[in-house]
């Protein structure tokens, strides 16, 4: 076995470290090492006596550990006394903040251990294949599960999560807001861990209603990200100083828009942070998400669009399981940084052939697998785009639009009017 790869004294002599100069840090500890993780013997025994201390409910200080070392006969550590050992444990001083990690690290270097060991261990020949192979599924259930960390939430520890957002919101539990208020009345607008789903034909304004939740989103103070991999960061900002300042889109990019500096500068210092890079892994988001999250905090996660994103640079995967994929990697970023994630989507051609134009949850394209991943399906449509000029009293549909909630786990599905101003991009 090498040091470092599958065994490290440092991080092992740390985490004792810690405990003994941190008495409540050995909480943390009991729940994720065993002596499986420990490859030195030395620091297996003091382990051991901190867990018995604990166990007990004695102070678990260096005392506490000197004594109780001694009292099962291990007056000699790795060639010194006990008492000098410890101590110099105590003296490395390291931060609790460290604790977790490196537990975590020690875990997998243990499950690395018992790997090393399946791949170097003979087959004597004469115990029986069954018997044998059942050994060996065992050995490698025990190092999946060394490796892996339990979170399981209990009863009483749901029921006080539930209690403290219900007392956080007393009334009605909101999220960020859709920026349609019958929508965030019915469903109570976009909540952490979820995945959102918009999508729609291309040109019908999914990306100018994403613009629109974004800038809402940042005008009351959430730190909003926009992944763009079909528009510039500049081409969205225009987009968002359109609808803020109620003024063309082309007036803003010829440089018509400015007579209003104050909210443009307004709309400069707010929480919105783009990245506009066209070939975009799902790993990439993720990271970069992960990174804003570190450096700025995050609360909504805006991707346009999920078919422009690849599964990673070189995947030979047809493009269905790609995208089955891309959609559950989303969903893992909405629920592993807590943040509802909304992304945007193509819909196939299925409702161009309809009566009615209007799209269903079968026309998200290349798998049905995004509407099995997302926690929320919505469909944008309007009429006039879809060639369907007037209502069938006469009236234009030129300022129309639909919004169809197919689907919102734990809400109701409903049908939307909107209001669309072509010029502003702006649905309400």
């Amino acid at each position: 076995m090498k040091p470092y790869i599958h065994y490290n004294p440092d991080i092992e002599r740390g985490v004792l470290g810690i405990c003994s100069l941190h008495h409540e840090a050995y909480s943390t500890v009991y729940h994720l090492l065993d002596d499986i993780c420990f490859h030195e013997r030395s620091n297996l025994v003091v382990f051991r006596a901190m867990r018995s201390l604990w166990q007990e409910g004695a102070p678990l200080d260096t005392l506490s550990i000197i004594a109780r070392l001694y009292t099962d006969g291990h007056e000699q550590i790795d060639g010194v006394p006990a008492a000098f050992y410890v101590a110099e444990l105590a003296e490395e001083k390291h931060l609790p903040v460290h604790l977790q990690h490196w537990c975590i690290q020690l875990r997998e270097l243990a499950a690395r251990r018992l790997m090393l060991q399946l791949t170097t261990s003979a087959y004597n020949g004469t115990d029986g294949v069954a018997l044998t192979a059942q050994q060996l599924q065992e050995q490698i259930r025990e190092a999946l599960s060394i490796r892996s960390i339990s979170k399981w939430v209990n009863a009483r520890d749901a029921a006080t999560r539930l209690a403290d957002n219900l007392r956080m919101n007393p009334e009605t539990v909101h999220g960020i807001s859709t920026t349609i208020q019958d929508l965030d009345d019915i469903n109570g607008g976009f909540l952490p861990g979820q995945l959102v789903i918009i999508g729609a034909r291309p040109s019908v304004g999914k990306s100018a209603l994403a613009c629109g939740i974004a800038l809402a989103a940042a005008k009351a103070g959430h730190s909003t990200a926009f992944v763009s991999m079909e528009m510039t960061a500049h081409e969205l900002y225009a987009r968002m100083i359109a609808q803020e300042m109620n003024i063309s889109y082309g007036d803003i990019t010829r440089g018509r828009g400015g007579e209003n500096p104050e909210v443009a500068d307004k709309l400069a210092h707010l929480p919105l942070f783009f990245t506009d890079d066209p070939q975009l892994t799902v790993h990439d988001i993720r990271a970069r998400a992960e990174q804003l999250q570190q450096n700025s905090g995050i609360h909504l996660l805006i991707v346009d669009y999920l078919q422009l994103i690849q599964e990673h640079a070189d995947s030979k995967r047809p493009r269905e399981q790609q995208i089955s994929a891309i959609s559950r990697g989303l969903k893992m970023i909405a629920m592993s940084l807590n943040i509802p994630v909304l992304a945007l989507s193509q819909l196939n051609r299925e409702s161009e052939h309809r009566h009615n134009k209007r799209p269903t949850l079968a026309d998200l394209r290349e798998s049905g697998a995004i509407e099995q991943d997302a926690d929320a399906v919505m469909l944008l449509h309007r009429d006039w785009q879809a060639g369907i000029r007037t209502t069938d009293s006469g009236e234009s549909t030129l300022h129309h639009a639909d919004l169809l909630v197919c689907k919102w786990r734990n809400g109701r599905t409903t049908d939307l009017k909107l209001h669309f101003d072509g010029p502003t991009m702006r649905f309400w």
